[in-house]
């Protein structure tokens, strides 16, 4: 009894074997290659209201409309041309349309499941993500070998060249399958005539899918927990404006001391000018530096809040007398002077202090009183 073939995967890619390659265009592709990576920039913007009016559809009809599908699978094709271009798997330049030897084709599916969309696919497709990552890193690879075997030889290693059609096929499939232009999942497969993949291989993905995104979303959740830490200090402002310091903190390894404020800061003590209707106000720290490494200082590490609830970004820090940013080197103390325009009439609320690249130190909150 014969066996039944599996029906072929819906997406197509086709890449026509070139028995010869210009040496001098693949010399200078890159050069070529500019004006197509530019228009595919431009396109770039048009191809995500595509993909958004595409989900959209489905939700709501349970279809993409055929001529949004047949527009997304031409703007698609264009790209995968080029991309073809750029990896020497052709020397024909893409065009817009008409034949060309790279063939990209996606059969339209009459109904798709609307809950199926961006979500459960992107989690589906994860470990096919994992694997591409690696089989690009070898098809970067490949590319750079066989440029320098074309420039020599005059043509491109037939084995070298399956590989990087069956990679971007893997692509192409796995992409189509997320945003939602076929249901059926993709194989684990370069070959151009492998079918869908099987319900093991499904359930088996689905699996992993879900433990690498509870695992990302934990990881993310603690990330956010563990930056959200703050040092709350009350501070006597009239104090500190009389030269009372506040208490000295430590926020991972960085010793704090807000020494004093002057407010209104007048302009013959700075080079700066308030705008009509405000006044400067000025902070002065002592940072000492007790980690292992240096740490830079720069304005995104100050904010002050007023009594209105407006936030106030620095008009100047000036670190070691040195305008910021500046790096507070380890075992140092520095003297920084950070300077804020607010309105006339309000006062400070609270200031800031988040030291670290997107405040991987605790956050030091001065609440003013």
């Amino acid at each position: 009894m014969a066996t039944a073939e599996a029906a072929p995967y819906p997406v197509i890619f086709e890449a026509a074997y070139p028995e010869r390659l210009t040496r001098w265009k693949t010399l200078l592709r890159i050069f070529l290659a500019i004006p197509v990576l530019i228009f595919w920039a431009v396109v770039s913007g048009a191809e995500q209201a595509v993909i958004v009016a595409s989900w959209l559809a489905i939700i709501v009809k349970g279809r993409i409309p055929r001529w949004l599908f047949n527009f997304s699978v031409a703007l698609y094709r264009w790209q995968l041309r080029s991309l073809a271009y750029v990896f020497l798997l052709t020397e024909a330049y893409p065009p817009f349309e008409g034949d060309y030897p790279i063939d990209f084709d996606v059969s339209y599916p009459e109904r798709l499941t609307r809950w199926k969309v961006l979500i459960w696919k992107a989690i589906t497709a994860i470990p096919h993500v994992i694997i591409l990552l690696f089989l690009w890193i070898g098809a970067l690879l490949v590319t750079i070998l066989a440029w320098f075997f074309i420039l020599f030889a005059g043509r491109y290693p037939r084995g070298l060249f399956e590989y990087v059609a069956g990679v971007i096929r893997w692509s192409v499939r796995v992409n189509a399958y997320v945003l939602s232009l076929t249901d059926e999942y993709p194989p684990f497969n370069l070959s151009a005539t492998a079918g869908p993949a099987g319900g093991d291989a499904y359930l088996v993905s689905s699996i992993i899918g879900f433990l690498l995104t509870g695992g990302i979303i934990a990881l993310a959740v603690t990330g956010i927990l563990m930056l959200g830490d703050e040092l709350e200090v009350e501070v006597d402002y009239a104090g500190l404006q009389a030269g009372r310091p506040a208490n000295s903190v430590e926020s991972e390894g960085i010793w704090v001391d807000l020494r004093s404020a002057t407010d209104p800061l007048s302009e013959e003590e700075t080079l700066l000018e308030a705008d009509v209707g405000n006044r400067l106000i000025m902070f002065e720290f002592s940072m000492l530096n007790d980690r292992e490494h240096d740490v830079e200082i720069g304005e995104s590490d100050f904010r002050l809040r007023d009594e209105d609830g407006d936030k106030h970004k620095p008009e100047l820090v000036v670190v070691a007398g040195h305008p910021a940013t500046q790096k507070l080197k380890k075992d140092r103390t520095v003297e920084v002077m950070v300077v804020f325009e607010v309105p006339s009439e309000v006062d400070p609320a609270r200031l800031d202090f988040s030291p670290g690249f997107a405040g991987l130190g605790n956050k030091v909150k001065y609440v003013f009183e």
